[in-house]
């Protein structure tokens, strides 16, 4: 067996057995062993990338097949085996329709069955994450397109959304979380709610004023009719649930009102919550000291960790030489890929067309054209380039 970093989870109180999967495998895999199903479980709410996970049938805590059963949800990528005494029909057909396992070994097992046991289980695992990888970027292009064409309908509420999604990714990568698909996709459908509700109650809501019990209501709805929209869409169960939830307080604050709280709250969840919030207290050029100051007013309702991580990372220097050049052009001149910094505002009222932070493509420039030849855009527009442009004046960001 070649040396890899894939992790393999064992849960079985039977010592002999865990030293037994360290002494085969431990100089080539990540080999992590439990005694009972809730410690187990803890640990792969944090470590969503093991490979392959091993259980005994009669598994203190919850059982095998249930314990099992779980894992497929936290990490539905991993190859679920049963390895077990237990011969009786009963015991297959348990382990089979509700731990759904990948195999099902018969104790005591051969060496070199395991062997070939853990192997074909790896294989499965390396299958099971292509077919995954190669569905969330086809449903991260959908989602993408989704959000292009709502954004041009409602950019007050998905203005953000750029902004917070490299806010998000940096958090992440302090967090050490590898796989970041699930945070972007929540970052990107955070403002659907938002879209649903009525601008009059939305803007009374920001700018902190009283509702009735009505239009609280209607407000208090809007992460549940979230969650209806997406639930029913492969791979975005889990979003739909962060998303329902990144409203909730750390402390058991804000909605649901019955909710969880604290670390009980999914780390995406807490995320959104921290830098929505974040944004909204934030100048337009990003958060500043007195962003986080406003925040820390109300410290209770963050994940504490979060909230100082946020603090180191989100107002770090950019060193000179990545620095992106910030160009002033004209419409014509705008080029896919570019970043607005400002608003893109309508000549006569003001009446916002794209949000800042939003990335042009073509269909959004040619909105702008149009906007441009029936009401007028207001211009020079200021964008983030990668490359410095040979029209407009340029001028390092």
């Amino acid at each position: 067996m070649e040396k890899t970093t894939d992790l393999i989870v064992v849960a079985d109180p039977d010592e002999g057995v865990q030293a037994g999967f360290k002494r085969l495998f431990g100089e080539h895999l990540k080999i992590v062993c439990f005694g009972e199903s809730e410690e187990a479980l803890l640990y792969l709410k944090q470590n969503t990338g093991a490979a392959v996970i091993l259980s005994c049938y009669n598994l203190p805590g919850r059982g095998g097949p249930a314990f099992l059963r779980a894992c497929e949800t936290l990490v539905p990528q991993a190859a679920r085996v049963m390895l077990t005494r237990e011969n009786s029909a009963e015991a297959i057909k348990k382990a089979l329709n509700e731990g759904h396992v990948f195999l099902f070994l018969q104790k005591p097992c051969k060496q070199a069955e395991l062997i070939t046991a853990v192997e074909t289980a790896l294989g499965h695992h390396q299958h099971l994450a292509k077919d995954r990888a190669l569905l969330e970027r086809t449903l991260a292009g959908s989602i993408k397109l989704l959000i292009d064409m709502m954004a041009l309908f409602h950019p007050e509420a998905f203005r953000r959304t750029a902004t917070v999604r490299k806010q998000a990714l940096k958090l992440a990568k302090g967090l050490g979380m590898k796989k970041t698909w699930e945070l972007e996709m929540a970052v990107m459908l955070s403002p659907l709610g938002e879209a649903l509700l009525p601008k009059q109650i939305l803007s009374r809501y920001r700018a902190a004023r009283s509702l009735t019990e009505q239009e609280r209501d209607v407000l208090n709805r809007a992460p549940a009719q979230t969650r209806e929209l997406l639930t029913n869409i492969p791979q975005l169960e889990k979003v739909s649930e962060y998303l329902f939830l990144s409203a909730r307080g750390y402390d058991g604050s804000g909605f649901p009102k019955d909710g969880p709280k604290g670390t009980d709250i999914p780390r995406v969840a807490r995320i959104i919550k921290l830098l929505t919030d974040l944004w909204y207290a934030s100048p337009e050029n990003g958060p500043d000291a007195a962003a986080f100051d406003a925040m820390t007013i109300n410290k209770r309702k963050y994940d504490p960790e979060l909230l100082e991580l946020a603090k180191e990372v989100l107002m770090d220097d950019v060193p000179d030489d990545k620095k992106k050049f910030v160009t002033q052009c004209h419409i014509r001149s705008l080029k896919p890929g570019d970043i607005l910094i400002d608003d893109a505002l309508t000549e006569g009222n003001r009446e916002l067309v794209l949000s800042r932070g939003h990335m042009l493509t073509p269909t959004t420039i040619r909105r702008l054209e149009h906007f441009h030849q029936t009401t007028g855009v207001r211009q020079p527009i200021r964008v983030e380039r990668h490359q410095p442009a040979e029209e407009g004046v340029a001028a390092p960001a």
